[in-house]
C-alpha cells in the first residue's frame, strides 16, 4: 500500500503541475487587455506629383503583426489635393463588402466592380448599395511630402 500511494500522489502532483501552467497561460491571453492597433505615419509621395481636385491612388507598403505571424500588407489610398495646400486621403476600400474602388476619370466619380457603389470624388455615395461614405485616412503634409497614417 505504501509504493501504491506514494505513485498516486506523484501523479495527482504532476496532473496538478500541468493543469496550473495551462491555467495561467491561458489566463494571461483571456485576461490581458487588447492593445489598440497603433497607426504609423507612412509617405505616400510628394504634392508636386498630385493634379488640384483629381484623386491620385497609390499603393502604400505596411508591416502587420498578429500574434507571431508578420506580413507585409498592400494599402490603396487616392490622395486629393484641394490645389492650395491641403491634401486628403480616401481608402480605395468599399464600404459594402470591401472590394477595390477605381477612379473613372470621364465620369469623376469611384466605381465599385462589384456591386456598382458610386463614390463622388470627396468619397460621398451617390449611387449603390454601400452604407457609407469611404473611409477617410489621416493625412499631414511636410516638407512637400504627403504623410498617411495607417
Amino acid at each position: 500500500m505504501h509504493r501504491r500511494r506514494a505513485l498516486v500522489l506523484f501523479v495527482n502532483s504532476v496532473v496538478a503541475l500541468i493543469a496550473g501552467a495551462l491555467t495561467t497561460v491561458l489566463g494571461a491571453f483571456a485576461f490581458r487587455p487588447a492593445r489598440a492597433p497603433e497607426g504609423r505615419w507612412i509617405k505616400a509621395g510628394p504634392v508636386a506629383d498630385l493634379t488640384p481636385h483629381v484623386p491620385v491612388p497609390r499603393v502604400l507598403s505596411l508591416s502587420r503583426q498578429d500574434g507571431w505571424y508578420r506580413e507585409r500588407a498592400r494599402e490603396t489610398v487616392f490622395l486629393v489635393w484641394d490645389g492650395v495646400a491641403s491634401v486628403h486621403a480616401l481608402s480605395a476600400t468599399c464600404t459594402h463588402l470591401g472590394c477595390q474602388v477605381r477612379w473613372d476619370t470621364q465620369a469623376t466619380c469611384f466605381r465599385c466592380p462589384c456591386h456598382g457603389g458610386v463614390f463622388n470624388a470627396e468619397g460621398q455615395v451617390l449611387e449603390g448599395p454601400p452604407p457609407r461614405p469611404l473611409d477617410r485616412v489621416e493625412t499631414r503634409v511636410e516638407a512637400g511630402t504627403v504623410l498617411v497614417r495607417l
